[in-house]
């Protein structure tokens, strides 16, 4: 039997593999138009780690030019003398504890 000939103003119905190429189609020209692949928790994470190394290039530089703050010295003392009573005070926990008074 022979296929028949269709005349050019026959309307073609489109077949499922036209369809599905349509599709990849459309939405290939989507990601191109500019749709991005990062989720906001990975952009987000991506901004935390360029702000991250930002916050370390300019420690690195502070260091190298022996950049110091004026209340940098005081602070650092009041830090150790703070650890120095902090330790002191567990020590005395300890014996208390351990004697168990």
């Amino acid at each position: 039997m022979s296929t028949p000939i269709l005349p050019a103003h026959a309307p073609v119905l489109p077949t499922r593999a036209s369809l599905a190429l349509h599709g990849q189609l459309a939405s290939s020209a989507h990601h191109a138009a500019g749709s991005s692949s990062l989720s906001a928790a990975a952009l987000a994470a991506l901004i935390a780690a360029g702000l991250l190394i930002l916050a370390c290039l300019a420690w690195a530089a502070a260091r190298w030019w022996a950049y110091e703050p004026h209340w940098l010295p005081a602070a650092r003392h009041a830090c150790a003398e703070a650890g120095l009573r902090l330790s002191a005070t567990w020590g005395e926990l300890r014996d208390w504890m351990r004697l168990g008074h």
